[in-house]
C-alpha cells in the first residue's frame, strides 16, 4: 500500500489541500482494502464470512465504485480545494476577538 506522504509534495506543488489527499486515500485504499485477499481486512473479511474474495464481491458495490467515483470527482474538479482556498476558510472561521475589544474600549 502507497502511503499518503509518498504523494503530499505532489499535491502541494499541484497547490492541493492536504483533505483532497486524504480524502483520496480513503476513497481509494481503505474502502478497496477488504477485496485483497492477502490484505488484514481481507482476512478478516475471508476468516468471518468463510467464504472466498470472489463470493463477496457482488456484495461490495460501495469498494467497488468509491475508486471510480473518487477519479471521476478529480476529474472534473468537484470539491477539488486548493491551499488558498483552504486557508481562507480557516481564517473566516477564526473569531476576531481583539477587533471586538477595541471597538467596545
Amino acid at each position: 500500500m502507497v502511503t499518503g506522504k509518498m504523494f503530499q509534495k505532489s499535491y502541494a506543488d499541484k497547490g492541493l489541500a492536504s483533505k483532497n489527499l486524504s480524502r483520496v486515500l480513503e476513497g481509494s485504499a481503505t474502502i478497496t482494502s477488504p477485496l485483497v485477499p492477502w490484505n488484514t481486512c481481507g482476512a478478516y473479511m475471508i476468516a468471518t464470512l468463510g467464504v472466498a474474495p470472489w463470493v463477496y464481491i457482488p456484495y461490495a458495490l460501495f469498494n467497488i465504485m468509491m475508486p471510480v467515483f473518487a477519479i471521476i470527482a478529480a476529474y472534473v474538479n468537484f470539491t477539488m480545494t486548493t491551499i488558498q482556498e483552504e486557508a481562507a476558510a480557516q481564517n473566516i472561521a477564526i473569531p476576531q476577538t481583539e477587533e471586538k475589544d477595541e471597538a467596545t474600549a
